[in-house]
C-alpha cells in the first residue's frame, strides 16, 4: 500500500466520522476565544486609561490598586454580560456606563471641588437647579479621555467575532460569571477583603480619588452606604455610661427673659486668612471683624470643603459628628427617615416656637422632609419667602434677612422664636462675567478668588443691616453665624498659601486649614464675654450647645456629654479630631482620648440607629426643666446624676427606658 492510498483512506475515515467538521469548528472556536481574549484585555485598559484622565488620577501606581481598579472594571462587564449575555453588546454598555461616570465627576469636581460619590444620585435634583450658573470647560486630561472613549467605540464597532451558537455553553459561561460576580460581591462588601489592597484614605477627597483611582475610589465609597454596629457596642455598658452624666439644671429667676435665637448658616462663608495671608484691595469682612461687644468669635471647624452644604447644618442641629457616619454621606438623605432629636426640637420642649428658612428649593438634600422630622414646625422658601431679590442666580443675604425680620415683627406677644436660615447667595460657581467685582486679591491673578471676596463683601454688608435691627430691638435676642464649608476657588490659592505656612502642605495640620470657617454667637443685650474667652476653635457639632449655654437654656444629657467631651477633644469633624494639646489624630490611632471617642460613637449610634434599644431621655431635657421653659415659672434644682434624677423622681424612673419600633 503506498503513500497515496494510505492519504485517500485516511480521508475516507476522517469524512465518515465527520472529524473533519469537528476539525474546522475547533480551529474557528480557537480563533473566536482568541479574539475574545485580545478584545478583553484592550477594552479594559481603555476604560481604566480614561477614568483615570477624568478624575486626574495616576495612570502608574501601586500594584495593589491598580489591580483593585481592574478587578472592578470587569465586575462590572460581568455584571452586564450575566444580564445580556452577549461580550460585545456587554463591552459597549460598559464604556458608556464608566464613561458617563468619569465624565460627570470631571465636572463635577471641577464645579464643587470634591469628586463624584455614589449618592450624589440623591443629589440630582440639587445639581439641576444649580447647573445654569456653571460653566463648563475641559481640561486637556479630560479631553484625552474623550479620544480614548471614541478610540474604543471605534475598535470595538471594527472588531467582529461570534458569539456562542450552542446555548449549553453560553448558559455555562454566564453561570460561571455569576458565581464570579457575587463571589466578589460577598467578599467586597461583607469582608474585610479591601484592606488586602491597602487604599489611600485622605482628608482631601481629590487627592484619595487621584491615589486610589476612579473605580476603585468610587467602589470603595459604596462600601459606606453600610451601616455596622459599633465594637463593643453594649445597651448595658451605654445605660451605665449615661448614669455617670452630671447634669447642672439651669436655674434663674422668675424675671429672666429667654432671648429669642436666631441661626443662620452662611452659604460659603469663611475668612481665607485663616490659611495664610494674601493682599486685598480693600477689607471684605469689615464689619464681622469690628464686632466685639457682647459676642463671641473663633474658628468653626467643620467636615466638608467647598460642598456639600447639610452635612454642616446637620452636625450644628443634632449635635451629631460625621465622624461616626460613613465617609461623604449625607445624613439628610439617607439616616433622617424618623423623628429626630435637636437643637430645634430641645428648643421646642421648652415652649419655643420653631421655624427654617432656606431661600432655595425646598427639595434639596430633601429638607423638606427632613426639617419637619428635626422638630420644626414651619418650614419657609424660595417659594414661600417674600420679596426675594437676586445677585447672580441666588436670592441676596439681604432679602433673606429681611424675611427673618419679618418673621420676627410678626410674631405673637411673649413668643420666643427658635430660627434657623440658610443662605443661597455666596454659593459657587464664582465666574459669573457680568458680576462686578469689587474685591480684587492677589493682583487679580485668581478670577475666582475675586468674584468670591467681592461676595463676601455683600454678605458682610448684609449682615450690618441684620444686627443694626435687632440692637434696636427691646427683647433679648441671639444671633449665630457660621460659614458651610470654605468656597471652591482655585487650587493654586490654596497650594501657595498652605506652602507658604507649612513645610509639608498635605499634613494633617495643613489641610484642615481649608476646614475652618469663622463662628459668632452676638446677642443684643450683655452676655458674659469672659467665660467664654477661652473658646476660639471648635466644631460644629458643640456649637449648639454653646448657644444654649450662652441663652440660658436646659440642655439634654447628651448635650451636657458632649460639654465634658469639649474640654478634652475641642475639634473633632468627619476628618480627625484635635486633643486638648493641639494634636490631630486619625480616628484609627489608639490614643489616650480613644476611649472618650469611642463613647461618643456609642452614644450617637444610639440615637441614629438602634432604634429598638434607644435611650430616648438620653436625647430629650429631663422633665424639671420643661417647666423651666420661656413661658414658665423657673425651678430651682441643684446639679445632679442622671441617675439621681431618677432615683428621687417619679417621673423619670423611666428615665433610662427602652423605647421599642
Amino acid at each position: 500500500m503506498n503513500l497515496s492510498t494510505i492519504k485517500d483512506y485516511a480521508k475516507k475515515v476522517i469524512s465518515f466520522t465527520k472529524l473533519d467538521k469537528l476539525y474546522n469548528k475547533l480551529k474557528n472556536v480557537d480563533k473566536q476565544i482568541y479574539k475574545k481574549i485580545i478584545i478583553l484585555i484592550f477594552i479594559p485598559i481603555l476604560i481604566y486609561l480614561y477614568c483615570q484622565l477624568f478624575c486626574n488620577g495616576k495612570i502608574i501606581f501601586e500594584n495593589k490598586r491598580m489591580l483593585l481598579n481592574f478587578m472592578f472594571i470587569y465586575f462590572i462587564i460581568g455584571f452586564f454580560y450575566c444580564i445580556i449575555g452577549k461580550i460585545k453588546i456587554s463591552l459597549y454598555i460598559s464604556m458608556i456606563f464608566t464613561f458617563c461616570i468619569g465624565i460627570v465627576n470631571h465636572f463635577i469636581t471641577e464645579f464643587r471641588g470634591t469628586p463624584l460619590v455614589p449618592w450624589d444620585i440623591f443629589s440630582l435634583n440639587v445639581a439641576l437647579t444649580v447647573l445654569p450658573t456653571f460653566k463648563f470647560f475641559l481640561t486637556k486630561k479630560a479631553i484625552l479621555g474623550i479620544l480614548l472613549f471614541i478610540l474604543g467605540l471605534f475598535i470595538l464597532h471594527k472588531f467582529t467575532f461570534n458569539s456562542f451558537r450552542n446555548g449549553k455553553i453560553k448558559i455555562i459561561y454566564r453561570i460561571l460569571v455569576l458565581l464570579g460576580t457575587v463571589s466578589f460581591t460577598i467578599c467586597f462588601y461583607l469582608t474585610n477583603m479591601i484592606s488586602y489592597f491597602k487604599l489611600d484614605e485622605n482628608w482631601d477627597p481629590k487627592e484619595e480619588y487621584h491615589n486610589n483611582g476612579l473605580v476603585a475610589s468610587l467602589f470603595k465609597q459604596s462600601r459606606n452606604l453600610i451601616i455596622k454596629t459599633p465594637e463593643e457596642y453594649n445597651i448595658d455598658s451605654l445605660k451605665n455610661l449615661i448614669s455617670s452624666i452630671e447634669i447642672p439644671f439651669v436655674t434663674h429667676d422668675e424675671n429672666y427673659e429667654y432671648p429669642n435665637i436666631i441661626a443662620i448658616m452662611n452659604e460659603s462663608f469663611a475668612d481665607l486668612k485663616v490659611i495664610g495671608d494674601f493682599s486685598t484691595n480693600s477689607e471684605y469682612l469689615p464689619f464681622f471683624n469690628s464686632l466685639s461687644k457682647n459676642i463671641i468669635k473663633g474658628n468653626l471647624h467643620v467636615s466638608i470643603f467647598g460642598a456639600t452644604t447639610p452635612n454642616t447644618e446637620w452636625e450644628f442641629l443634632t449635635s451629631n459628628s460625621m465622624a461616626f457616619v460613613p465617609k461623604r454621606t449625607v445624613p439628610y438623605q439617607q439616616y433622617v427617615l424618623r423623628k429626630s432629636y435637636s437643637l430645634a426640637s430641645i428648643l421646642k420642649e421648652q415652649g419655643y416656637s420653631t421655624s427654617a428658612i432656606h431661600c432655595y428649593y425646598p427639595q434639596g438634600y430633601n429638607r423638606n422632609l427632613a426639617y419637619p422630622r428635626l422638630g420644626f414646625d414651619q418650614f419657609f422658601h424660595i417659594d414661600t419667602l417674600k420679596d426675594l431679590t437676586y445677585i447672580r442666580e441666588y436670592p441676596s443675604d439681604l432679602s433673606t434677612y429681611q424675611n427673618i425680620i419679618d418673621l420676627y415683627e410678626n410674631k405673637k406677644e411673649n413668643e420666643k422664636i427658635f430660627n434657623f436660615t440658610l443662605t443661597m447667595q455666596n454659593h459657587g460657581s464664582y465666574t459669573d462675567q457680568e458680576f462686578p467685582n469689587t474685591i480684587i486679591a492677589e493682583n487679580g491673578q485668581y478670577p475666582k478668588l475675586n468674584q468670591y471676596l467681592s461676595l463676601i463683601k455683600i454678605a458682610d454688608d448684609a449682615l450690618q443691616y441684620l444686627i443694626d435691627y435687632f440692637s434696636k430691638q427691646q427683647e433679648h435676642t441671639i444671633i449665630v453665624l457660621f460659614g458651610d464649608h470654605q468656597p471652591w476657588v482655585e487650587d493654586e490659592f490654596y497650594k501657595n498659601l498652605l506652602t507658604q505656612k507649612y513645610s509639608d502642605p498635605n499634613s494633617k495640620e495643613a489641610t484642615e486649614n481649608k476646614y475652618i470657617t469663622p463662628f459668632m454667637i452676638w446677642a443684643n443685650y450683655d452676655i458674659n464675654e469672659d467665660k467664654y474667652k477661652d473658646i476660639t476653635d471648635i466644631s460644629s457639632n458643640y456649637l449648639a450647645s454653646l448657644v444654649l449655654d450662652i441663652a440660658g437654656i436646659q440642655k439634654s444629657p447628651y448635650l451636657q456629654f458632649l460639654d465634658n467631651l469639649r474640654s478634652e477633644i475641642p475639634i473633632i469633624t468627619g476628618n480627625g479630631y484635635m486633643d486638648k494639646t493641639g494634636i490631630y489624630h486619625d480616628f484609627s490611632e489608639k490614643t489616650e482620648y480613644s476611649y472618650l471617642i469611642d463613647n461618643y460613637h456609642y452614644l450617637q449610634f444610639n440615637n441614629m440607629f438602634d432604634n429598638s434599644n434607644k435611650i430616648t431621655s438620653l436625647f430629650e431635657v429631663p422633665i424639671q426643666a420643661n417647666n423651666n421653659s420661656s413661658t414658665s415659672k423657673t425651678q430651682e434644682n441643684n446639679s445632679t446624676s442622671l441617675e439621681n434624677v431618677v432615683t428621687n423622681n417619679n417621673e423619670l424612673n423611666n428615665i433610662i427606658n427602652i423605647e421599642n419600633n
